[in-house]
């Protein structure tokens, strides 16, 4: 029914993050990946899914349509409800979670809390087919489309200390990296000129 609402962000409490668009203020449950992208009084497009009960409606909101698209194949394992898999997306970067679904490894399904030895499998089992190695070497959110070197983290660190979201942060390293800068000072220094 939705893909996504814009709006501005007008607070964020524990996972919910209320939106405000023409008026209405959405409210949406997200993961901890979405969290760290976004911050109070910014303008943000979250994609979204509504989950439609006998007991009521609910929205859950994701940064990345890459984010979106995992949890709606994490939901269609069964036994799997909408607050598990926020909790596993909040628990395991994408790249991780799709390389622990292609090899299998129960154990790091089962370091997030409310995952279980049966559950773990479970999702291994219905989701294995449906992961590609790609997502595995390089499911990032849409800011992160290229890996960092570490300089660039390291400037991105001292950005997120200075106030930027990690969005913001993110975009203006990698336009610094690919710029030709290469020192985590040059970086940093052209970042903060924008």
């Amino acid at each position: 029914m939705f893909s996504f609402i814009c709006g501005e962000v007008i607070s964020i409490n524990d996972n919910v993050v209320v939106l405000k668009n023409n008026g209405i203020g959405f409210e949406l449950q997200v993961s901890n990946a979405t969290l760290v992208n976004i911050s109070e009084g910014k303008t943000v497009q979250l994609f979204v899914y509504l989950q439609t009960r006998e007991d009521g409606m609910s929205l859950f909101g994701f940064y990345s349509e890459n984010e979106k698209n995992m949890f709606l194949r994490l939901i269609s394992v069964g036994g799997v409800g909408p607050k598990v898999a926020l909790s596993v997306l909040s628990g395991l970067k994408l790249s991780d979670l799709a390389l622990a679904i292609l090899n299998s490894d129960s154990a790091a399904l089962m370091r997030v809390k409310g995952i279980g030895k049966k559950t773990a499998e479970r999702i291994i089992l219905e989701l294995k087919e449906k992961i590609s190695p790609l997502e595995a070497i390089g499911a990032k959110n849409t800011s992160d489309k290229q890996p960092l070197p570490t300089e660039g983290e390291e400037a991105v660190g001292v950005l997120l200390a200075l106030g930027l979201n990690r969005a913001d942060a993110t975009q203006r390293v990698l336009k610094a990296v690919e710029e030709g800068f290469v020192t985590a000072q040059e970086i940093l220094a052209k970042a903060l000129k924008g």
